[in-house]
């Protein structure tokens, strides 16, 4: 499980439904065992280790090598070894539907104001992205059991496009942003220009200035 140590991408050990090798498994086991010394045995010693070996394999597929890092470390703080499910959730917290509500409402509100946010899996994304009103709008526990449905069919799907930048549509944003102010600074260079022209030509720089002088000196447009 050499890649469990070293690796830092993202990209899962294996697809989703492919079983991680085994020898992975033995490799993080050992850790687990070296983390939790006689809590390990206390968790697993009891039990066929072959099928337990390969129920781990099978849960782990389309998990990353930095989703199981999460997972050791968040055992070290643990009384208790962790079952399988326990440590898939310390993987993925966002596995736990609250849990990534609450990831859900904060990554979009990062997302609106330009700002990258880590998200802990693209499922939580693309799940958010599905229900941004809701998540937006409305707390948890008025719309759990469709967002918790929700967010199982996303993590269910197994590949999910990139997570768009927030930041190049904030770049966007101020470029054309910047555009406009040059615009309007040219446009205001431009009628600078016409007024220092009248005012060469008639003695006024806007014709309302010429009206109001012409009609005080009893020059101005007869009213009606």
């Amino acid at each position: 499980m050499h890649r469990l140590k070293s690796s830092t991408s993202q990209h899962a050990l294996s697809a989703d439904g492919i079983p991680i090798p085994i020898h992975w498994v033995e490799e993080l086991f050992k850790r687990l065992g070296a983390i939790l010394g006689p809590r390990a045995a206390d968790t697993f010693g009891s039990r066929d280790l072959a099928l337990v070996k390969r129920e781990w394999a099978e849960a782990l597929a389309g998990f990353s090598a930095d989703e199981v890092k999460r997972g050791l470390a968040a055992t070290r703080t643990r009384k208790f070894a962790p079952n399988l499910g326990e440590f898939l959730h310390l993987c993925r917290p966002a596995l736990d539907p609250e849990i990534g509500f609450i990831e859900a409402e904060k990554g979009l509100r990062s997302h609106a104001d330009g700002i990258a946010f880590a998200w802990s899996h693209p499922a939580v994304y693309w799940a958010a992205v599905g229900m941004s009103f809701e998540v937006r709008s409305t707390p948890y526990a008025h719309v759990r059991k469709r967002w918790d449905a929700h967010l199982a069919d996303q993590f269910a799907i197994g590949r999910w496009p990139a997570i768009p930048d927030p930041t190049a549509a904030r770049i966007v944003y101020e470029e054309s942003s910047s555009m406009r102010k040059f615009s309007e600074l040219e446009r205001d260079a431009v009628f600078e220009k016409l007024r220092q022209a009248r005012l060469k030509l008639t003695g006024f720089a806007t014709k309302a200035e010429q009206d109001a002088q012409l009609e005080a000196i009893g020059l101005g447009a007869e009213q009606p």
